[in-house]
């Protein structure tokens, strides 16, 4: 697990006042790149290797809003690897540990030259085992 600070910016919130939905989608994005910096992997090193990660499914819950100015966390779990696939799940807390949000995100392995999905790279494979 890996946990991130973040604070909502102005430009991420609505005419409510509230972050906005889609605002959710860049910061587990940033999560799971903080995850993978954690595990000693660049996604700009991966990339320039020829190994993309785009996200193929995708689902959020949310709980509370987050407001502009508000502290929150984004805990990141590696839930599961499959051959082709990796699933993370999310936590998104405030300050307070009040759970803002759930997520999941499923991730393909995919050659940056044939653009076709590809099995884990070897080795990834211990960074990317549960």
């Amino acid at each position: 697990m890996t946990t991130k600070r973040f604070k909502v910016h102005y430009h991420q919130v609505d005419q409510m006042g509230l972050m906005h939905h889609a605002q959710y989608l860049y910061i587990l994005e940033q999560a799971r790149i903080d995850w993978l910096h954690c595990k000693d992997i660049s996604y700009a090193v991966m990339e320039k290797s020829g190994i993309l990660l785009p996200v193929a499914e995708l689902s959020i819950k949310y709980k509370r809003p987050l407001h502009f100015e508000d502290t929150f966390f984004v805990h990141s779990f590696l839930d599961k690897m499959e051959r082709f696939f990796v699933t993370f799940s999310y936590v998104i807390e405030d300050e307070q540990q009040n759970v803002i949000a759930r997520a999941k995100t499923r991730l393909v392995f995919v050659s940056a030259q044939t653009r076709k999905a590809i099995s884990c790279p070897e080795h990834l494979q211990k960074v990317f085992s549960p």
